[in-house]
């Protein structure tokens, strides 16, 4: 197959419409993860996470890393996981996405505004 593939139901049905970044599929339980529109010949949506791989990983990190951890410095889950670099390019997509709104704020702050 070549992706992406259309599906009528997934086109039609509301539930199917629902997916967002880091969602997790009901069927599989695979997570749904942003990639790089320049890498999508390299992407293997089989190779995507499964909530229990996740667990997993976060359970075999916890237990190689057993010192106790200072609050302040405390590694978040998703950092732990398979998931890291798809949750740092989403964030840097995001990143991205406010600094081209700043721009456009800025330029909408400075106009003369509308008068009547």
């Amino acid at each position: 197959y070549t992706y992406p593939r259309l599906d009528v139901e997934v086109s039609k049905k509301l539930i199917h419409l629902l997916k967002s970044p880091f969602v997790v599929h009901p069927g599989t339980g695979r997570v749904c993860v942003p990639i790089d529109a320049k890498k999508v010949d390299r992407f293997d949506p089989l190779g995507v996470p499964t909530v229990t791989e996740l667990l997993g990983e976060i359970d075999s990190w916890d237990s190689a890393n057993r010192k106790e951890e200072d609050p302040e410095q405390r590694i978040q889950d998703y950092e732990k996981t398979s998931l890291k670099p798809y949750v740092e390019y989403f964030k840097s997509f995001v990143a991205g996405l406010l600094k081209d709104d700043t721009g456009v704020k800025r330029e909408r702050d400075d106009g003369d505004g509308m008068e009547f």
